[in-house]
């Protein structure tokens, strides 16, 4: 069995380096930067004969497989395996009858990362060979737009693009995730998800209440009809909550004492005052009271819900404990030194880059976020992504997280916020402004991961800048925070 060159270390795990534009710097020897380097010398000295790459298409009960060599010679034409253990060992037992029948000398795997279902397949495909890559699916289906296959799409020809990108180096290697890193990202996931059926069931019960006990919940300040709120922060009001659990029916309460509704709250243990008691009942005899029947009719819907909420409102907390158990044993605890940057938000970010050994540099991280800057320049027209929007071809999740952390530092931080605030001062966009301070604040936490070290920012005198003990101070933060650096527009 002819050994595969072994590959030397993985520039990050990014998706969307296809997309990279190289500067033609002093420093950069290849077109495609260090992933380039990596590639040219792993092919160097060997014969296109003896570069076989395998395409996969990946699908969700099987797979389709095409085998060519550096020289575009079909040398197993298109088949398909299934999903099972015999699928995998029939497709191992073909590459390696190709890679003995060629003497191989090096050997590519790449693949699209369809949803999940890649996964699978590519770990075990990257233990018993070392060059496994994914191939971006946008860029398969503009590899498509090139060949004018505009309007065409079949496996066959998706396999071929798949090729294609694979022999010029345009994707990356496949860097699982693995035992903390990769479990407290699928705890990220499953809250964030969580988090989404529990606001579509807040409203559910809103929906309930809306018709069950009308002007209850009213949740924006736009409401000037001359009746005061009576929870202005409803799901934010334990008095509010315990209510709709204890008597959310409007006819029971017009009619009732407020002795009787304090007994009804110091049975279950929940405290409540007079006045408040008072308040509810006023409150209720002047809503305009629906019918008994759909009362009857929707409070057992309400109570079922409401069952429900508590449910995940428990599934959610049980997972943030999970969160800030796996989060401990990542590279990631370091930033919860930094104020402003809690469990949640740090977790989401590392969920988001993963390994932070993976990365050589800060910017292949922000990188992979998507909020770097299209540029569209040309001849004289040379603006350097000025006016552009930013090109979101990377992961939303890292995005989103990056995006909230940049929004707390710079309440809490003076160094980021007035950053920020001098991006403006010069005309920036605050949306551009923002960006340009995330960009920072992920150059400052990978610095923080990669050394291990607290955050200790200095003015242009060498003077420490505190952080804010309020947010309501940030009106005070002094404007010196140092010498400006270049800022994404």
């Amino acid at each position: 069995m002819v050994g595969y060159l072994q590959e030397s270390r993985v520039f990050g795990r990014r998706i969307t380096d296809h997309k990279e534009v190289p500067t033609m710097g002093k420093q950069r020897k290849h077109l495609q930067g260090r992933r380039g380097e990596v590639f040219a010398k792993l092919i160097s000295g060997v014969s296109r004969d003896q570069i076989v790459c395998v395409a996969i298409d990946v699908h969700k009960y099987y797979h389709k497989v095409l085998i060519i060599n550096a020289s575009l010679e079909i040398l197993v034409p298109s088949f398909q395996v299934d999903i099972f253990q015999s699928g995998y060992e029939y497709l191992c037992a073909v590459i390696d009858e190709v890679v003995a029948r060629t003497d191989a000398q090096v050997l590519f795997i790449g693949m699209e990362p369809t949803s999940h279902y890649f996964e699978n397949l590519a770990r075990h495909l990257r233990r018993r060979y070392p060059h496994v890559r994914l191939v971006n699916s946008y860029a398969v289906r503009e590899n498509r737009n090139q060949k004018m296959l505009r309007r065409q799409k079949d496996d066959e020809i998706d396999l071929c693009s798949i090729a294609d990108l694979l022999l010029r180096n345009e994707c990356c290697p496949f860097q699982p995730l693995r035992e903390d890193y990769l479990r407290l990202q699928y705890w990220v996931r499953y809250r964030k998800a969580k988090v989404k059926m529990r606001t579509a069931l807040m409203n559910q019960v809103i929906g309930h209440l809306d018709r069950i006990f009308p002007g209850l919940v009213r949740l924006n300040d736009r409401v000037q009809d001359g009746h005061p709120q009576l929870f202005p922060k409803f799901w934010q009001t334990q008095t509010a909550q315990r209510l709709i659990r204890l008597c959310p029916n409007p006819r029971q309460l017009a009619a009732m004492q407020p002795e009787v509704l304090l007994e009804l709250y110091h049975d279950h243990g929940y405290r409540l005052g007079r006045k408040m008691a008072q308040r509810i009942i006023h409150f209720a005899q002047q809503v305009l009271l629906p019918s008994e029947d759909e009362v009857e009719a929707r409070l057992p819907l309400l109570q079922t819900d409401l069952q429900l909420l508590d449910s995940l409102n428990a599934i959610i907390c049980s997972a943030e404990e999970q969160i800030a158990t796996y989060l401990a044993k990542t590279k990631g605890c370091i930033l919860l030194h930094v104020k402003g940057i809690g469990i949640l938000r740090a977790a989401s970010y590392i969920a988001g880059i993963g390994n932070p050994e993976h990365y050589e540099r800060a910017a292949q991280t922000f990188r992979r976020s998507g909020l770097v800057s299209g540029r569209h320049d040309s001849g004289i027209h040379q603006r350097g992504g000025q006016g552009q929007r930013v090109t979101k071809v990377g992961d939303r999740h890292l995005r989103s997280a990056l995006h909230q952390l940049t929004i707390g530092l710079c309440q809490w931080q003076p160094y980021f916020d007035q950053y920020k605030n001098r991006l403006q001062a010069r005309g920036k966009h605050p949306g551009v402004a923002v960006v340009a301070t995330a960009r920072k604040v992920n150059g400052v936490l990978f610095a923080l991961m990669r050394d291990q070290s607290h955050f200790e920012p200095r003015n242009a005198k060498g003077q420490p800048i505190a952080p804010r003990q309020s947010i309501r101070e940030k009106s005070k933060a002094a404007a010196d925070i140092g010498p400006s650096k270049a800022a994404l527009s």
